[in-house]
């Protein structure tokens, strides 16, 4: 009797085993991993990364936000080396498309002083002192002169930003002016609190920007700043 018992158990507890799936834990109705979330942004289940694709969904040496909206924006600042002024916003956005990005908008004023700051740490690391930094944005319809105010003057342009938050525009911004090509564009400047115009630059530079702030200006080359960035943008893959 003591035997059968024995034997009984043994077969329940095999069943058992078999039908949970050799160890895998039980989970919503349903057969699941039992690896945990850290392991699953590490690349695991629900998380896989592609080549290069650095945590938190964005490639290395992209800066990675969460958007209200509970997308992943991805953004690359490059530093393409020309300090003649021979980039144009097109040259720019031809740029970021080889990257399978645009140019990018701001959400929010932390996207739009993240991407200063770093921005201000590399051309600060090129010996300069004043840049501009081309963005995704144009001129809403009928504001390209006169402007239609700070609000109202442009639309983003990299299909995903939204609002007005990230636009901190520099003293005087958005300009009147009729600058050259069928649009306007926007820039960063990037700049330096201890700014001094050099002979290519302008002193009222000075008084009319502090880092991060926004500058309608024309979207042809050569443009000022001569030294130049871009921002490139992009929704970055599940965690």
């Amino acid at each position: 009797m003591r035997l059968l018992i024995l034997i009984s158990l043994l077969f329940t507890i095999a069943t058992a085993i078999v039908i949970n799936g050799g160890g895998r834990g039980y989970s919503g109705g349903r057969f699941g991993s039992s690896s945990s979330s850290e392991e699953r942004g590490r690349g695991g289940r629900g998380g896989r990364r592609g080549p290069g694709r650095g945590r938190g969904g964005c490639d290395n040496g992209w800066l990675r936000f969460q958007r209200p909206n509970g997308v992943i924006w991805c953004i690359y600042i490059a530093s393409p080396g020309v300090r003649d002024g021979r980039l144009s916003q097109q040259q720019a956005q031809t740029a970021c498309a080889g990257m399978g990005a645009t140019l990018t908008g701001f959400q929010n004023n932390n996207e739009r002083m993240t991407v200063a700051n770093e921005a201000y740490r590399k051309m600060t690391s090129m010996g300069v002192q004043v840049a501009g930094l081309w963005l995704g944005a144009t001129n809403l319809p009928g504001c390209r002169s006169p402007s239609c105010g700070p609000y109202n003057t442009f639309q983003w342009t990299d299909g995903q930003t939204t609002g007005i938050e990230g636009l901190k525009w520099g003293v005087n911004e958005p300009d009147n002016n009729n600058w050259p090509g069928p649009s306007a564009c926007i820039q960063q400047f990037i700049i330096s609190p201890n700014y001094v115009a050099g002979p290519n630059d302008y002193a009222a530079w000075k008084t009319h920007f502090v880092n991060g702030d926004l500058d309608k200006y024309q979207c042809t080359a050569p443009a000022y700043p001569l030294t130049r960035f871009y921002a490139c943008g992009k929704v970055g893959g599940r965690r």
